[in-house]
């Protein structure tokens, strides 16, 4: 389940105080590598993408933070929107939601769930339309992710987040079902 508001900000800080001050000081050893003169052309551009990656996962870091920070007082149509815009941005995105009985923890849940789909829709897709979709079945919910991609959704090994995303699925009662062969539709019943 979603984290209660005093637990968010313990968790906020701990990113702040942990993580993201470790990523700053691998960030810093990264320069001072970059600043030595003998360091020969193929390995200072190595270091130079590893600096880049370094600064991405302190970009994200933050942005997590700040959600963790924030209270949330968007609807969740807005929300999905606003993820949309952030993690698939250059994709055209259909998003409905229709009015559905949500506590806000179940809907901070698919807030989370509905991220780790997106995120794998950008790094792995290949998608150039997103559908979102959000509407009541028989006294549930159903959530529903379609992408246009190449399809090839599941679990694999050494890999944990669609794994995590199915476990968070199941740990709010929910189903889900994956289906990736032409593109992906992913249904999720809560």
């Amino acid at each position: 389940m979603a984290l209660p508001s005093h637990e968010r900000l313990t968790v906020a800080r701990e990113l702040h105080d942990g993580i993201a001050q470790d990523l700053v000081g691998i960030g810093y050893s990264l320069d001072l590598l970059l600043a030595q003169p003998s360091l020969d052309m193929p390995a200072r551009m190595q270091i130079r993408r590893t600096r880049l990656e370094v600064d991405s996962l302190i970009a994200k870091v933050r942005r997590e933070i700040l959600n963790l920070r924030s209270p949330h007082k968007n609807s969740l149509f807005e929300r999905i929107q606003e993820l949309c815009s952030l993690l698939i941005p250059g994709i055209q995105v259909d998003v409905s939601c229709e009015d559905v009985p949500l506590s806000d923890d179940l809907a901070d849940e698919l807030i989370v769930i509905t991220t780790e789909f997106l995120r794998n829709i950008a790094a792995h897709s290949r998608a150039t339309h997103v559908a979102i979709n959000l509407y009541p079945v028989n006294n549930r919910t159903c959530l529903e992710i379609c992408d246009n991609g190449i399809g090839g959704a599941q679990v694999k090994e050494g890999r944990f987040g669609l794994r995590g995303a199915i476990e968070r699925v199941r740990d709010i009662k929910g189903s889900i079902t994956i289906e990736s062969i032409e593109g992906t539709r992913i249904a999720l019943l809560v």
